[in-house]
C-alpha cells in the first residue's frame, strides 16, 4: 500500500471513528434523564412560538440532542442495537418537548411518529413570523422611552424588544459584502433609538 492510500484509509476511518462518537453522545441518556422532563418553565403557546423554541434549542444543545430535531440523526435502518437506543433517546426527546408545550396544543400532536415529526408540525403550524407580531415589536421599539427606568433597565428592555425582533425577523445570512453595511445600519438605528427614548437629563449625550 502506497502513503497515500495509507492516509486515504487513515482519514477514513477518523472520520468513521469522529461519527460513531458524535452519534453515541447524541443517544446517551444521563441518569438524571427521565422522560417527565420539562425543558422551558414557559410552556408553548399561540402566540410565543419563535421564543420558545429558541429555548427549546439551546436546552437540547446542552443536552447534545439537537440532532433529533434538525434531521441529522435519523433513525438507523434494521432491528440493530444502535436502532433500538435511537428509538429509546428519540421517545425521550420527544417527550421532553411535549411536556413543553401547554396542554390545549400538545394533544393536537401527541400522534407525531417521531421528535423530528413532531418539530416540523409544530414549525408548520406556529413557525411562520406574521405581520400583525411584527408591527407591534417596531411600534413598541419606536415608542419606548426611559420614562422613570434607570439607564440599565431602560437598556435591558430595549435590548429584549430588539432580540426579539431578530427573532421573529431575522436578517437574511450572506457572505457578501454588504452583510457588514446591514448591520452596521441596523447597530446605527438601534443606537439612534436608544438615544430618542433617554429623558431630559441625557440631553448631553444626545448631542
Amino acid at each position: 500500500m502506497n502513503e497515500a492510500a495509507a492516509a486515504a484509509g487513515l482519514d477514513a476511518r477518523s472520520t468513521s471513528g469522529a461519527s460513531a462518537a458524535h452519534e453515541s453522545d447524541d443517544l446517551k441518556i444521563h441518569t438524571s434523564d427521565f422522560p417527565g422532563m420539562v425543558l422551558v418553565l414557559t410552556p408553548l403557546v399561540r402566540n410565543i412560538y419563535l421564543l420558545w423554541s429558541r429555548f427549546i434549542k439551546v436546552a437540547l444543545t446542552a443536552k447534545i440532542k439537537m440532532s433529533f430535531i434538525d434531521g441529522i440523526y435519523l433513525k438507523p435502518a434494521g432491528n440493530s442495537k444502535e436502532c433500538k437506543q435511537w428509538i429509546r433517546t428519540d421517545s425521550m426527546v420527544f417527550s421532553w418537548i411535549m411536556n413543553s408545550i401547554s396542554n390545549d396544543i400538545a394533544k393536537t400532536f401527541s400522534y407525531a411518529k417521531s421528535t423530528r415529526s413532531l418539530w416540523l408540525q409544530l414549525e408548520a403550524r406556529f413557525g411562520q413570523a406574521n405581520g400583525p407580531m411584527i408591527y407591534n415589536l417596531q411600534q413598541e421599539i419606536t415608542s419606548i422611552s426611559q420614562e422613570n427606568m434607570d439607564i440599565i433597565s431602560y437598556f435591558t428592555k430595549i435590548a429584549m424588544l430588539w432580540d426579539e425582533l431578530e427573532c421573529v425577523d431575522p436578517t437574511p445570512e450572506c457572505s457578501c459584502s454588504s452583510q457588514r453595511t446591514m448591520a452596521d445600519k441596523d447597530a446605527s438605528t438601534q443606537l439612534m433609538q436608544f438615544l430618542i427614548g433617554l429623558d431630559d437629563s441625557f440631553d448631553a449625550i444626545r448631542n
